[in-house]
């Protein structure tokens, strides 16, 4: 995930210099943490396979927990 942040940074997607901690705190972590979290939820989700549907329903189980 360290890489992906690096090149997200390097990318100039982002402008970290308009970024200000004192107005708008820890908004940029969160957004960057957010887009690598449903990155890598992407890939688990067992789209296109035979358990896309169990998955499914197990994440939503779980997550009620959570």
């Amino acid at each position: 995930m360290i890489s992906k942040i690096d090149r997200t940074l390097n990318s100039g997607a982002i402008d970290i210099d308009a970024w200000s901690e004192s107005y708008a705190p820890m908004i940029l972590p969160k957004c960057i943490v957010i887009a690598l979290l449903q990155n890598e939820s992407r890939q688990y989700s067992g789209r296109g396979t035979s358990f896309e549907k169990r998955v499914k329903r197990e994440v939503k189980n779980i997550s009620y927990f959570l």
